[in-house]
Formats: C-alpha cells, sequence, structure tokens
C-alpha cells in the first residue's frame, strides 16, 4: 500500500563498520501491526538483535523510530524513540524524547544503526546525504561541548544527539542526549553508541510531512487544540512542569527517602517549593516540537556558591525525587548541580543518583568501607561526593568502575550483603514507593513493565470513587466487558487497568505524540480519526487497540527469548520485608508478597498472557509472524 501522508516510506540504514549506508522502504507488513515509531522499532530489534548477544557487541543495533504525527501540525508530535539491547539487564531497552524529529524532515522514519567504527566520529545527515566525519577531538569532551563543537562545524540548524565521557567509557547509565536539552536515557543506549564509536548525529532536513486529508485534519486538529486549552491545568503546567505533583507526591509518601529506609519529611515541600523553584531557578520555559504547553525549564542558579550553574530540565519531579530523596541533598541548588554534573558527563540522573543512594546506604551500614570508596566518605545529603561519585562512575575511575556497571551487576561485585539495597525492578532503579500506594496504574507498572522502571506509557489520572473509575475507563473508550472487570462496587483492580492504560497510552507513544495528562483527557476516539486524516489509512478506536497489543506482545516475546520469566516481574525485597514510616508518625507495613504476586496474575490475564507464566498465548503470536 503507498503511503500518502504522516510516513515518509524509507529507512535510513548505517553500518560504521563498513562504512556504508543503505536506504530501504519502510516495510508495510510492519506498519499493518505495529503502525510507526517504538512500535516498528519494538519489531525492528525482535527480528534484527541477535538472542543473548552483549549489548556493546558491533552486531548490536541502535534503532530510533519517529512515528507518524512527528513533523505535522499534531500538538505534541515530538516524541522520538530508541529502542536497542538495554544495558540494565538482558532486556529491550527503550526511551524517548521531544527532539530528533528532524529524521522525518530528512525523509526518514527510522535510523538503523550497526556495527563499530575503527575510530571516533559523528554522523552528518543531510537529506539522503550521510557524511562519517572524524570526531577524535570531540572524544573525552563533555556532552555540552561537543555538542556546541558539532554545531560550529555543521550548522545550529541541525539537530545535534550526542554522547558525554559516560557513553564513551560504556558506563549502564549513560545517555543520548539531542540539542544538550531532550535526553532518551534509563536503559544505558549512550553506552551502546559510545561502544560503536559514534560520538554523536547531526540532522537536518528540507523535506515535508504530507497530509492524506487536509480538511479533516485541519477540523480535527482545532477539536484537539480546544480540548487543551481549555484544559483546567493547562496554566499551571506551563508555569510548573512537572513540579505540579511534587506537593502532593511528597505528602502522600510516594517518594522514598534514603534508599527507600524512609519517606519524605514535612521538610521536604518546604526545600524543594515550586514557588522557590519558579521565583528563584526557572529561567524560563521551553517546548518539544509541536507542542502548546512547553513544561519544560530552563534553569539557573543566580547566587551562592554554585551561582552561574545552568541546565535545560524537562522532568524536574525526578531529579528533585532521586537527588533530593534517595540521596538527601536538602536544597535546589544542589540537586541541580548534581543534575548538571551528570548532563554534562552524559548520564541519566534517575540512574546516578540511584547508585550513589545506594553507596550511601552500604557506607551507613558499614557494608563498605571509607577505603574501598577511594577515601570519600558518602554520608546523606552530602552534595560534594555526590558530585564526585557521579564524575568517578562517568570516567569509571576506582569505585566508579563498579558503579558503572548498573545496579545489578555493581551489586554482584560489591559483596552478596549489597543486593538487598539495590532497589531495581529489571535493573532500573525505583520511582515511587509501592508500600504507601499500589493503587497507580504508574507505581504498578515498575513491577510489570517491559524494561524495569516503567515509562510514561503507565501515567494515568486515577480517580476514587468505583463510578469516577467507570467514567474515566469510559472516557478511555473501554469496552464495557473490560470495565467491568476492573470496577465493582468495592473498588477496582489496578493490574486490569495498567493493561487498558499502557494500551491507550501506548497509541500516542507509537504515532509520536507526548502521552502527559493533558492529552490523555481527549476522546480516544479521537485518536483514530487522527490517523486517518494524516495517513490515509482507515483506523478505529478498536484497531488502535490491536496495534497497542502488538506493540506489548512483541515486546514481551522479546524478553522471553531472552530469558524473562515470572520472578522478573517483582518488587525488591525490601518491600516485602520492611515497614517504611511517614512524617505524620504513621508506619506503613510493607507489601503482602501474595497479594502482589495476584495482581501480576491479574495483569496477564487481561493482557491476554498466560496467567502462570506471562507468555502470550501462541495465536497471539501467530498473528505477529512468531512461532
Amino acid at each position: 500500500m503507498e503511503f500518502h501522508g504522516g510516513f515518509m516510506g524509507q529507512m535510513l540504514r548505517i553500518d560504521l563498520s563498513e562504512k556504508t549506508i543503505q536506504i530501504e522502504p519502510l516495510p508495510e507488513s510492519l506498519v499493518a501491526k505495529y503502525m510507526g515509531g517504538a512500535g516498528v522499532n519494538a519489531a525492528l530489534a525482535y527480528d534484527l538483535l541477535i538472542p543473548g548477544d552483549d549489548p556493546l557487541s558491533p552486531r548490536n543495533y541502535l534503532i530510533f523510530g519517529a512515528g507518524p504525527m512527528i513533523g505535522t501540525m499534531v500538538p505534541g508530535a515530538a516524541k522520538c524513540n530508541l529502542t536497542g539491547r538495554s544495558m540494565e539487564s538482558k532486556f529491550l531497552g527503550t526511551s524517548n524524547h521531544g527532539k530528533f524529529g528532524m529524521l522525518k524532515y530528512a525523509g526518514f522514519d527510522h535510523l538503523i544503526i550497526t556495527g563499530k567504527s575503527e575510530n571516533p566520529v559523528y554522523l552528518k545527515i543531510e537529506n539522503e546525504k550521510v557524511t562519517f566525519c572524524p570526531a577524535d577531538h570531540l572524544w573525552g569532551r563533555d556532552l555540552f561541548e561537543s555538542t556546541d563543537a558539532i554545531w560550529n562545524e555543521t550548522s545550529d540548524d541541525f539537530d545535534v544527539t550526542c554522547i558525554g565521557p559516560a557513553g564513551e567509557n560504556m558506563t549502564h547509565d549513560a545517555s543520548v542526549v539531542t540539542n544538550k536539552c531532550a535526553s532518551m536515557s534509563r536503559t544505558g543506549m549512550g553506552a551502546v553508541m559510545g561502544s560503536k564509536n559514534l560520538k554523536g548525529i547531526a540532522i537536518y532536513g528540507t523535506r515535508s510531512v504530507s497530509i492524506a486529508d487536509k480538511a479533516k485534519f485541519l477540523k480535527l486538529h482545532k477539536e484537539l487544540y480546544r480540548g487543551i486549552r481549555l484544559h483546567p491545568n493547562l496554566l499551571a503546567w506551563r508555569k510548573y512542569g512537572t513540579m505540579i505533583s511534587v506537593e502532593i507526591f511528597s505528602k502522600l509518601g510516594l517518594y522514598g527517602a534514603e534508599n527507600y529506609q524512609s519517606a519524605f519529611d514535612d521538610k521536604f515541600f518546604e526545600i524543594f517549593n515550586p514557588n522557590r523553584f519558579v521565583s528563584e531557578i526557572k529561567d524560563g520555559d521551553w517546548a518539544c516540537n509541536a507542542c502548546p504547553i512547553g513544561c519544560k525549564h530552563f534553569i539557573r542558579i543566580k547566587k551562592g556558591e554554585f551561582a552561574g550553574t545552568t541546565i535545560s530540565v524537562g522532568c524536574m519531579n525526578a531529579v528533585i525525587q532521586t537527588y533530593g530523596g534517595q540521596c538527601m541533598l536538602n536544597s535546589l541548588e544542589e540537586v541541580i548541580k548534581a543534575a548538571e554534573t551528570a548532563a554534562r558527563m552524559g548520564m541519566d540522573w534517575m540512574s546516578s543518583a540511584q547508585l550513589i543512594a545506594l553507596v550511601m546506604e552500604l557506607y551507613q551500614r558499614g557494608i563498605l568501607s571509607k577505603d574501598q570508596i577511594d577515601g570519600l566518605e558518602p554520608k546523606w545529603g552530602d552534595g560534594n561526593v555526590a558530585r564526585e561519585l557521579i564524575r568517578k562512575i562517568a570516567f569509571r575511575e576506582g569505585i566508579g568502575d563498579i558503579l558503572a556497571e548498573g545496579l545489578v551487576k555493581a551489586t554482584d561485585r560489591l559483596g552478596p550483603e549489597s543486593n538487598r539495597y539495590s532497589m531495581h525492578t529489571k535493573g532500573l532503579g525505583m520511582i515511587y514507593d509501592p508500600r504507601v500506594n499500589l493503587t497507580s496504574t504508574e507505581i504498578f507498572s515498575q513491577i510489570t513493565n517491559i524494561r524495569g522502571h516503567a515509562s510514561n506509557v503507565s501515567v494515568a489520572m486515577v480517580p476514587r470513587t468505583p463510578d469516577q473509575i467507570r467514567r474515566y475507563c469510559k472516557n478511555l473508550g473501554l469496552p464495557e466487558d473490560a470495565i467491568d472487570r476492573i470496577v465493582d462496587e468495592k473498588g477496582y483492580n489496578v493490574a486490569r487497568l495498567t493493561k487498558w492504560v499502557e494500551d491507550v497510552t501506548s497509541v500516542m507513544h507509537i504515532m509520536g505524540v507526548c502521552y502527559f495528562p493533558l492529552y490523555q483527557r481527549l476522546p480516544f476516539a479521537l485518536w483514530a480519526e487522527l490517523y486517518t486524516a494524516v495517513t490515509g489509512r482507515e483506523m478505529t478506536p478498536h484497531g488502535l487497540i490491536e496495534i497497542s497489543e502488538n506493540y506489548w506482545d512483541i515486546q514481551k516475546a522479546y524478553n522471553l527469548r531472552e530469558g524473562a520469566t515470572r520472578e522478573d516481574d517483582t518488587l525488591p525485597e525490601r518491600f516485602f520485608t520492611d515497614a517504611v514510616p511517614l512524617a505524620n508518625k504513621e508506619v506503613i507495613p510493607p507489601r503482602d508478597r501474595a497479594y502482589v504476586d495476584r495482581l501480576v496474575s491479574d495483569y496477564y490475564e487481561e493482557r491476554g498472557w498466560d496467567r502462570t507464566t506471562g507468555a502470550p498465548f501462541k495465536e497471539k503470536l501467530a498473528k505477529l509472524g512468531i512461532r
């Protein structure tokens, strides 16, 4: 079937070993099953990645994908995806950010990179022309300096995607960052990029993305904008960004402290008050491509020890939760300086903070001595030590060489006593404390998500009463039989709800549209109409759910092929054995293991997977061509 809109219809394949490029047609069979973007990425990964191979092998792939809405006027259509073999686990690694849409303007839906360059290079992609540019002079320079240097050598019209020293040294928490502000993090894709001697990608294009039915598209576009403009939280979201959640999450105790030994206390909201952040720290806002909201921030520390520090941050709440909560750094300035240090190194600040919190607890408990930590004394709240550990991890110096292996392998090297304090699922550190609340889809999905700690495809605005839940499910477009399984007069089943929230938000994820709450309030059926208008391909809400289910099934099939079992879908032991004290003196008991296990089974069942093993049934895999 010919591509009439939304898709460019081409993939660019680059072999760094052979210095060859190949332009291939976008397979119609993959579009029919997985649509595009993250969906086609997952299918390509299943086909291309060799089972059991080392993520750092030259045979490994980096797969970038831009969904069909990217490059159009669809509000928030900016989320490009990166897929490969995770450094943090043996499973599928995924990440995304709101830049790199220039890939579409260059004429491609996907960029597939394999091989290893003999010497450091960066790729210059200008429409269909690809140049392998020497990057020896950039190797060892931080991510900000490297990005600026590539802009100087090309043009500031280019989107420039880079790694820093963490990627060069193949640390497991290395990120891939575009334009110094948009980060593809959490699964170590920066390390994979570094293993290929690929310092960066500069991309520019002059093409446009076609719209199949312009009149219908403009009508729907107007409706989309109206829904966003009338959203009750629009102004607050613009002002605070993700900081909007800090007050409620901290007061509920969802943000763990001291590596989940405790929860944030009453002083937390005073220290990290969003109003102080806006008035004294925030230096402006920026938006992902095509976004009418602009929830991300330019930050400048204006006075004190760190005056002059600048950084661009999207998820500021996560910076606060990890450096402020997990490591107990006790000021906005300290957490921002730690985040800036990690950003220059090209490191995921969530993962780096969780590694530092692990070291701090091991030191607190006497499991690690000062001598084992290169003479450092990693006490809670010590920002100087935190920044030095970030640097050591990035350059693999001393204790940093061990920590650079990530939460799983590092604890293996640090000794059996340390394993209990490594707070991760599938190698990725936790963000929310499931002892305090397990009724949120985002919190529950930390257990079952394919990559480990859940991406935002699990975000949901979960009301409280059964009637509210039922209305919420109807707005999402869920079928009545599914709603009846989720909701009864007593409450709702978070595991079954999670499946459907993932499916609905994954549709936007695959299209390339931001799935933050403002967009989730729009009627789900509108996305089917929009896809039809943009691409000229007939689509229904049911068809969108089928594509989303295919996406989850192929990811699960990949993980199963890599040896995943039910035992990988669980919580760290601490959450089953240790109570957590809250600021109001209440003590929350540990989670009941049998209850969590039942929820996992319910999630499997709702997905159409075997309730015991979590494997998709044969008929589901057969539909995808998998035996």
